[in-house]
């Protein structure tokens, strides 16, 4: 299915006939800021280098010209097959609306003027060199046979200098054709990472430095396609430690969703951080943004006793008691704040990554219990949408992403050796206090 109407593609030829394809070719200064080398108590989900989660997200909404034209927005967004939220106020941002970009934005963040493209995340278990990244680091197969080498990559919106271990690129990667039920539907089957001139780098715990060509995720023959029933976004890690906001902050221009870390929101109460790495950015419908409020909404925690006792922790802001020992959620971080620091509001802040902090206080030998984050993404509780979900008021007879599966991701202990970098080009630093 294909949404590249004439007057989108027109408008493509009419900016790159004017020159501004010219200026694209060498990247912007604020994506030349964004991968400098620079990591800070990183997150690290595993001892040993590896993909642990990539597909294709959403289709041929990056990069639409005119999206952010005024009174044409929106018609300009659902004609592309972008979804368009309704959302109440003035001056609201383009991102509270659609999860489509402007080529603008994608020169910005991507250093290419990328028009009309395809998301696909690639979430790796320690984080990049952010120096090394570039699309000739990637080959995608499709379904077909056919093999392409992305247009862009960029560890954005994972900007963040303590995270960093998602890279997204650009491509065209597929259709929007659910492949168990149509044949021709065209998707990914597999994600590999190959040699170029800057080969892609892993920086893992103390520093270890490991290439990454070689590495890849998928069989050859499964869709990797979130357009496929029953296969939208889910997690592929989870982590508990001590609070630690260190880190916490990237370049200037990209911080207006910050500070939205478990302190900036919940003060001293803030004692762990259960963060959790998603295959793609969560919302509640592909547009809008998880709330602070939200973990009854969408998680839960499996505790397992000593004894061999299941306990689960379903409801914020309220003390459990297991074995003597004391564990409350305090509600969820890593998200967004409002212009108005006393309140949290869905649609004018966000940072709009794929990792997610579930803020909790009590006592250590509680958190040591925590053994999975449960989605159960059914009942009473809502899934997930990744950015090509359908919004609040999605257009008649356009195909989006399918909500995400329940999902049942084991918790790596980080209580007692955190599995963080700081690393500064080819200076190894110490692991910041809590």
């Amino acid at each position: 299915m294909s949404y590249r109407p004439w007057f989108t593609v027109a408008a493509s030829v009419l900016v790159a006939s004017s020159g501004v394809l010219d200026v694209a070719t060498a990247s912007s200064l604020p994506y030349r800021m964004l991968h400098r080398d620079v990591l800070v108590n990183a997150d690290c989900w595993a001892h040993e280098p590896k993909i642990i989660g990539a597909g294709l997200g959403f289709t041929q909404i990056i990069g639409i010209p005119g999206l952010s034209i005024p009174g044409l927005g929106e018609w300009i967004a659902r004609v592309n097959g972008a979804t368009w939220n309704d959302v109440p106020g003035d001056n609201v941002p383009l991102r509270a609306h659609t999860s489509a970009s402007t080529p603008l934005a994608n020169w910005i963040a991507y250093g290419e003027f990328a028009l009309l493209q395809d998301g696909f995340p690639i979430e790796f278990s320690w984080p990049v060199q952010p120096t090394t990244v570039s699309p000739t680091d990637f080959l995608v197969t499709l379904s077909d046979g056919s093999q392409v080498t992305p247009v862009a990559a960029s560890v954005f919106p994972n900007f963040e200098y303590n995270e960093r271990s998602t890279v997204v690129i650009f491509g065209e990667f597929g259709d929007r054709l659910d492949p168990d039920v149509n044949p021709d539907a065209l998707y990914v089957v597999k994600l590999e990472v190959v040699q170029d001139d800057t080969p892609l780098t892993l920086i893992g715990p103390g520093g270890k430095m490991a290439a990454a060509a070689g590495l890849s995720f998928g069989d050859g023959e499964t869709p990797m396609t979130a357009y496929r029933a029953g296969h939208g976004p889910t997690l592929c890690a989870a982590k508990i430690s001590h609070m630690n906001v260190v880190g916490d902050t990237g370049p200037r221009l990209f911080r207006g969703a910050l500070p939205n870390h478990g302190r900036a929101i919940y003060g001293a109460a803030a004692q762990y951080r259960l963060r959790v790495l998603t295959t793609g950015g969560f919302s509640p419908d592909g547009v809008a943004a998880v709330l602070p409020t939200d973990f009854e909404r969408f998680f839960r925690l499996r505790l397992l006793t000593d004894s061999g006792d299941v306990h689960w922790i379903t409801e914020a802001n309220h003390v459990y008691t297991i074995e003597g020992h004391h564990l409350q959620v305090l509600g969820l971080a890593e998200l967004g704040l409002s212009e108005d620091e006393d309140a949290y509001d869905l649609a004018y802040a966000e940072d709009h990554d794929n990792q997610i902090d579930i803020i909790l206080q009590g006592d250590e030998a509680a958190m040591r219990l925590i053994t999975h984050v449960h989605i159960p993404a059914s009942g009473e509780y809502d899934p997930f949408y990744n950015p090509g979900g359908p919004g609040n008021n999605p257009t008649p007879g356009v195909t989006f992403t399918q909500p995400g599966p329940e999902t049942m991701q084991s918790v790596l202990n980080g209580l007692d050796d955190p599995l963080t970098v700081t690393w500064f080009g080819a200076k190894l630093r110490h692991a910041p206090a809590p």
